[in-house]
């Protein structure tokens, strides 16, 4: 009974786990940007953090699927989609400006 108990409690566990993880950097022309803001947007749910020193960052969410990266900069929030699967994916993230306004594209 006692080993009933603690299975479950690992199943459990293991359901309220991220299934879903992305990685990787951001730039702006050669510079990669530090400390700047990252969400990742799955549904209903948000989760943020920031880039490290060398302009990478990591996300996990509970979510799979289509999501959306909002990047923070200059004042400015340029969002771009992205898949998130079940193992972690990485992505490779440019800011450029267009007409004013910064853009968010994968590399």
């Amino acid at each position: 009974m006692k080993g009933c108990f603690m299975f479950a409690w690992l199943i459990s566990l293991s359901l309220l786990a991220p299934t879903g993880e992305i990685f990787g950097d951001i730039r702006s022309g050669e510079t990669y940007l530090a400390e700047v803001p990252v969400v990742l947007t799955c549904g209903g749910e948000k989760v943020e953090a920031a880039t490290d020193k060398a302009g990478s960052f990591r996300l996990k969410t509970a979510g799979s699927g289509k999501c959306t990266l909002t990047v923070t900069y200059k004042k400015q929030s340029p969002s771009v989609e992205v898949v998130v699967f079940e193992r972690p994916t990485r992505y490779r993230f440019i800011v450029e400006e267009s007409e004013g306004k910064l853009v968010l594209k994968r590399v």
